[in-house]
């Protein structure tokens, strides 16, 4: 697996764990991004790089802390 597609997987596996809000106290990212995100209306590939990063960095931590 490529890692592109490892990090589109752990987002994803994120957006159905937990809450928009949760996600986007936790992580930093607007809530309304989260949910745009989520809801599919804008596609993981077209968020700014800085969103994945924070998203990602989140979707790890907890992860790591399972």
């Amino acid at each position: 697996m490529t890692v592109i597609k490892q990090i589109k997987e752990d987002i994803e596996k994120l957006f159905e764990a937990e809450s928009g809000y949760k996600i986007s106290k936790a992580s930093g990212v607007p809530y309304q991004t989260v949910q745009d995100l989520r809801n599919k209306k804008t596609k993981l590939e077209d968020a700014k790089f800085k969103t994945i990063i924070k998203l990602y960095d989140y979707a790890s931590n907890k992860q790591s802390e399972a």
